[in-house]
């Protein structure tokens, strides 16, 4: 027991000998100073510790026994109904200032648990509350300010970042990771050490560490959820941020394309023009001349092939596609689409089989066309020069299905899984073939804007088959009404 204790206990001891004496004095009736010691009993079990009211009740006791039972002045009892007295009392007083006590002492950790609701109220409020600042660091200046810890650190498991009160400090990198794989709190007597792990349900968000006495278990659980729903929160925050950022990032490209795009088909038509122009001339002049009249023309046609393309692109990305579905038989869809191909498709020899009575398709003309017209050309780029492209088309379950198949190299698996992803060429982007990587994503969402679907199917050596699927119409009044 410390000095101040005992200097505390003294003074009890006295106060209750002198309020005896006084009462001895006054000439008072033995159960008046029994009442009167048995209140002062009361008051110290209520307003002072434990040892502070034991040591009260027996020097009460004592005090009634030699002040006011006879004989007076002697610690000792004639009767046994003095005895009898003498021991109720004593037990009474215990009694009471064991209520007294463990009163006092519910009230002192009612005291405790509502200062740790209110701090964990705080807590909790300023993690939900956060903006504008590093949610990792306000946990770890909260903790300190308002839990005592003397040193924290944080390790979050998704980004792997150890936030730290004090560099170097307390916590060994690999402690911490440890605690978060594995999910098991540490605790080490040296320091007050103690590491637990961060989790919500069955995630886990990390580990947190304190240098401190190790608070009470509901706030310690507090402080756990409290730090797994903030991290969360951070967490959904971060990656709403990085959507809206890619979003917005697509969306300016989509802008730029589409507006560059219209920006270069003005000159690309002054150009087309002028060479129309100069081809009459140039046939009365040299060949050398003409030839390279006709490149220019040759490139600014393909040049307004990829004009066009962005243009498709930036509508797509920008989600300005609108359909203008009308009907249309497949057969006039498909010559439609070998005649925009051109030149390109001339000089393959294209077997096309469409079956008389196949149903009609309900499509957007333009768009159906480019479709296919970038299957085509896909085609023709992917394959040796003569060889042949076959077409074909059928009823499937409701749906018309117009297959594209080359006799090209063919594509792998992983070529397979990809060749529909924007700007995505595969192995044969080195060997000098032309394009963007735009076709196949454009044809692939102008058919899935339609409703319908869009496949591949290749081995290596036997060339690709793509299969698109648009609505069948059975009945053209029915979709006239």
């Amino acid at each position: 027991m410390s000095i101040v204790r005992l200097r505390s206990v003294a003074l009890v001891v006295i106060g209750t000998i002198g309020l005896s004496y006084l009462g001895f004095v006054a000439g008072i009736t033995p159960i008046v100073a029994a009442m009167l010691l048995l209140l002062a009993v009361l008051l110290t079990g209520t307003y002072q510790t434990l040892a502070e009211a034991v040591a009260v009740s027996l020097t009460a006791a004592l005090c009634l026994d030699f002040f006011f039972v006879p004989p007076i002045k002697a610690i000792t009892i004639s009767d046994v109904q003095g005895w009898f007295s003498l021991l109720v009392f004593l037990a009474v007083s215990l009694l009471s200032t064991n209520l007294s006590a463990r009163a006092r002492r519910q009230k002192l950790e009612l005291v405790d648990q509502q200062k740790e609701t209110e701090k964990l109220y705080a807590f909790g409020r300023a993690m939900l509350l956060f903006s504008g600042e590093d949610v990792r660091r306000l946990i770890v200046n909260k903790c300190i300010e308002l839990f005592d810890f003397s040193e924290v650190a944080l390790l979050e498991s998704f980004t792997g970042i150890i936030q730290r009160s004090h560099i170097p400090g307390s916590f060994p990198d690999d402690l911490l990771q440890r605690v978060a794989v594995c999910g098991l709190q540490t605790c080490r007597e040296e320091g007050a050490i103690t590491v637990l792990p961060i989790s919500l349900g069955n995630k886990t968000f990390g580990s947190l560490g304190f240098v401190a006495k190790m608070p009470a278990e509901t706030t310690l659980q507090g402080i756990v959820n409290t730090v797994a729903v903030a991290l969360a929160q951070a967490q959904a925050v971060e990656a709403s941020t990085r959507a809206e950022a890619v979003r917005q990032g697509e969306e300016l490209k989509s802008v730029m394309i589409d507006a560059l795009a219209h920006d270069l088909k003005t000159p690309l038509t002054v150009i087309e023009a002028a060479t129309d122009m100069l081809l009459p001339l140039t046939e009365k002049t040299s060949p050398q001349q003409t030839d390279l009249v006709q490149v220019v023309k040759s490139e600014s046609k393909g040049l307004r092939r990829l004009i066009d393309e962005a243009i498709h692109l930036a509508k797509i990305d920008a989600k300005k596609l609108k359909l203008e579905a009308e009907r249309m038989s497949v057969e006039e869809l498909i010559q439609a689409a070998l005649h925009s191909t051109g030149d390109r498709i001339g000089s393959r020899p294209v077997s096309v089989e469409i079956p008389s009575d196949l149903p009609f398709v309900f499509v957007d003309r333009e768009l159906s066309i480019q479709a296919l017209k970038q299957l085509l050309d896909n085609a023709v780029k992917y394959s040796p020069a003569r060889s042949a492209v076959a077409i074909a088309a059928e009823e499937v379950s409701g749906s018309i299905a117009i297959t594209i198949r080359d006799s090209g190299q063919g594509l792998t698996e992983v070529e397979q899984s990809r060749v529909f992803e924007k700007f995505y060429r595969g192995r044969q982007d080195t060997s000098g073939i032309q394009g963007t990587g735009m076709g196949l994503a454009i044809a692939k969402e102008i058919v899935e804007a339609h409703g319908g679907a869009i496949t591949v199917e290749s081995q290596l050596g036997q060339g690709s088959q793509f299969t698109v699927f648009f609505q069948a119409v059975a009945n053209p009044a029915a979709v006239q009404g």
